[in-house]
């Protein structure tokens, strides 16, 4: 499996012959993202986690999708999806604990976050690691054991803005975090630059702080100059 960050929530995951691209936003330096669509492998499946401008692009994922790509999305995002005109693709709405069946090796799920939390989609893409996408959202202890307690996530895909923004609310992720043990945290959705927008930044030397010990902190770069050799990605065997 590789992950590819380009920036804000705009990942990629190649597995079992699969290219899943989740929240495409082409390259924006306010965000900080440096996806390029045409420049980059199409994608057989897209994964929205929100309506929202800075996690669905419908031009975007018109451009980056692959023919007869799936994309899942919210009900909020479907209709400006619907009009980017990729009448090749094939729709799905994500509903509370959907289940999307790729292949034989590879399985997504969709979590709904409770109303007035943080709105939006949680994917749980189950292949040769199960990689959780939190999206614009934290997962609490509570919320977790009544929505999924069966997934066992490898790799949690977080936005370290929100654990630093809330005391409460962060405590809660990182006690959800610490009972997976060595469980790998990619935090995304956030910038370091003071260019940007200023609602996403973080210092890097504050991003330990959102993990709770003994979790392995994973850092992907989005810039090509400084992630030279692994071409912002980060590989598992």
């Amino acid at each position: 499996m590789e992950m590819t960050w380009f920036g804000h929530a705009t990942m990629r995951i190649f597995t079992f012959g699969q290219t899943i691209l989740v929240d495409p936003v082409r390259a924006n330096a306010r965000l900080e993202t440096t996806f390029k669509p045409d420049q980059e492998p199409k994608a057989t499946v897209v994964l929205i986690t929100s309506d929202k401008g800075d996690h669905c692009e419908p031009e975007t994922v018109r451009l980056a999708a692959d023919v007869q790509a799936r994309i899942i999305a919210p009900r909020g995002s479907m209709k400006s999806l619907l009009r980017a005109r990729r009448r090749d693709a094939q729709y799905a709405i994500a509903k509370p604990e959907e289940k999307f069946p790729v292949n034989d090796h590879l399985r997504i799920r969709s979590l709904g976050t409770p109303e007035g939390y943080d709105p939006g989609i949680i994917y749980v893409v189950e292949s040769s690691e199960t990689v959780v996408f939190l999206g614009d959202a934290l997962m609490t202890t509570s919320h977790w054991s009544y929505a999924a307690a069966d997934v066992k996530p490898n790799v949690i895909v977080y936005p370290p803005y929100l654990v630093r923004r809330s005391r409460e609310r962060g405590e809660q992720f990182r006690q959800w975090v610490a009972q997976f043990g060595t469980v790998s945290c990619i935090p995304v959705h956030y910038h370091s630059s003071p260019h940007a927008d200023p609602m996403y930044f973080i210092d890097q030397e504050d991003l330990p702080k959102t993990v709770p010990d003994g979790a392995r902190l994973e850092l992907l770069s989005n810039r090509p100059l400084v992630a030279k050799e692994t071409r912002r990605m980060r590989r598992r065997v």
